[in-house]
């Protein structure tokens, strides 16, 4: 029975999972461990661009060619290959533990310069991956003449470190560690396999270069790896001298910066809304909200597709008809965003709020029963990554089936015609106000006097008797909804309507992604879109 287990590798022995298979697994774990932490890096600091992965891509894809390249060079040159080894692994400890120093000093705040995080993230790739074809080698002279099993058992190493990396960094890594003590344990780890490549090295010595490598990684660490914002702060939106909170996990960074009207919120560095319910000065764009009083000052069920800082589900408190609200909302930092602002906490503390950490496509689909006077989706920007996934028209029109007759959806268009026109296309009414599309099976009359059923977050009335309304109610009092089609009608650019496939918003008409000369390369940017105010 022994043999036969041995025969086909269900025991750990010499033959089935040697050193060069762990080696495979370790080069497989933390080359793509590492993409992943380079994803989150690069997606931050241009915002959320669908490119941003496949800029990535792109690097760890060519430096994984040129160290293989470099590695068949070692193998036919190099006696000693756990010698080779334990110096590339040290090489490499020392590149990872450099990287947050990279981040903060050669990558460029703006757009400028795609070369300098591009050669860094193929040097950190290529080096890894130059390890492979010396795994090959040496698990090939160790199982003589073995040699297709040994080629397939490295192979499957390597696949299984590969899947396992991206696994354990994105979903649970992530969640306890910056990007920069990422960082540090990849480098760690680096040095740990290093040390048993000296061990199995012919040349004991390379052990002290080993030690000196990690004595000097340590010193490195201690002065440049930091927990909270760390390297990414360098290129944070709104600048680190007035950065308040910065939260991060496997869903994403959220980071907010305080200015004079109130803490800006900022989700994977994209502005995101602010943490504030002030109906006088408004920095929050609040009359969009509120027109929906204008229009239904009663509804008893309301949805909203996002939370941020809380400051919309606040507003829509005061409507005092609403017996409940559900919010879907992906990132649960949000909530711990929430509690920091007593004036928006309350939403947590009230029993009408319901908040679901879902995404909100499936979350409609898993309730497909549920239905809802008011529908409010305040995303932002169109062209950033998946944004498709909530301006479609398959999705607008799961939403449809969640109003009840008579109910009325709002979302955000961030200024893109081709959101109006997705919304027109799936309901009977569409209008636009500001950057908002207003949605119902029926005509949408706006009507002042229903302000008044209406309640300020800090529960005076809107209108006050033989007063002039003032902050959000003066704004209403000329809001004017205009319908979709004699909007569009004015625009000299047609506007096309948003599918699952077709990836409209992130790059047909999405915000170039590179700097100016590389942008001046590509076909020239349709106006699809007008500027203003998320």
């Amino acid at each position: 029975m022994r043999g036969w287990v041995r025969r086909y590798g269900w025991v750990c022995g010499e033959r089935v999972f040697s050193f060069p298979w762990w080696l495979s697994f370790s080069i497989g774990f933390l080359s793509l461990s590492e993409e992943i932490i380079w994803v989150r890096v690069i997606g931050f600091r241009y915002q959320s661009l669908p490119p941003a992965f496949s800029f990535v891509l792109l690097c760890f894809l060519g430096g994984i060619a040129l160290g293989a390249a470099f590695g068949k060079r070692l193998c036919a040159h190099v006696k000693d290959l756990y010698f080779a080894g334990a110096l590339l692994l040290s090489a490499s400890a020392l590149t990872d533990v450099l990287s947050p120093w990279c981040i903060g000093n050669l990558i460029s705040p703006d757009e400028s310069n795609l070369i300098a995080p591009a050669l860094v993230m193929a040097f950190t790739a290529a080096l890894k991956s130059s390890l492979f074809p010396v795994v090959h080698h040496l698990g090939a002279c160790a199982q003589q003449p073995l040699v297709g099993r040994s080629v397939s058992r490295i192979y499957f190493g390597n696949i299984l470190g590969a899947t396992l990396g991206p696994i354990v960094t994105g979903f649970l890594a992530f969640d306890y560690l910056s990007v920069d003590e990422c960082f540090g344990v990849v480098a760690a780890c680096c040095l740990l396999a290093s040390m048993f490549c000296a061990l199995k090295s012919m040349k004991r010595q390379i052990i002290l270069v080993t030690l000196a490598t990690s004595a000097i990684s340590s010193a490195i660490a201690y002065r440049m790896i930091l927990p909270g914002p760390g390297s990414l702060a360098s290129f944070a939106a709104g600048g680190v001298q007035s950065m308040s909170h910065f939260i991060a996990n496997r869903h994403g960074v959220i980071h907010t910066a305080t200015t004079s009207q109130g803490d800006l919120v900022f989700g994977g560095n994209v502005y995101d809304g602010i943490a504030t319910v002030n109906g006088d000065t408004n920095p929050n764009g609040l009359e969009r909200l509120y027109m929906l009083a204008l229009l239904d000052p009663e509804p008893k069920q309301v949805l909203f597709v996002g939370l941020s800082a809380g400051a919309w589900v606040r507003a829509m408190l005061g409507f005092p008809s609403v017996e409940r609200i559900d919010v879907i909302e992906l990132n649960p930092g949000y909530l711990e965003l929430t509690r920091a602002y007593p004036q928006l906490s309350l939403v947590l503390k009230d029993p009408r709020v319901h908040i679901h950490f879902d995404d909100g496509r499936r979350w409609l689909r898993r309730n497909p029963n549920s239905r809802f006077d008011f529908f409010v989706q305040n995303t932002t920007y169109y062209w950033r990554a998946y944004s498709g996934n909530l301006l479609s028209r398959e999705y607008l029109s799961e939403v449809k089936r969640h109003l009840n007759p008579g109910g009325i959806a709002i979302l955000n268009s961030t200024g893109s015609f081709d959101v109006l026109a997705t919304v027109r296309t799936v309901f009977d009414r569409a209008y636009r106000y500001r950057n908002f599309a207003y949605a119902s099976d029926h005509d949408l009359v706006p009507d002042m006097a229903r302000l008044s059923k209406i309640r300020r977050p800090n529960g005076t009335p809107f209108l006050i008797a033989d007063a002039p309304p003032t902050g959000v109610a003066a704004m209403l009092a000329t809001a004017r909804l205009e319908p979709v089609e004699e909007f569009l009608a004015r625009r000299t650019n047609h506007a096309e309507i948003i599918t699952d496939d077709n990836l409209l918003t992130e790059y047909r008409h999405g915000r170039r992604f590179g700097p100016e000369f590389l942008r001046d390369l590509l076909p020239p940017e349709t106006p699809h879109f007008e500027f203003g105010d998320p």
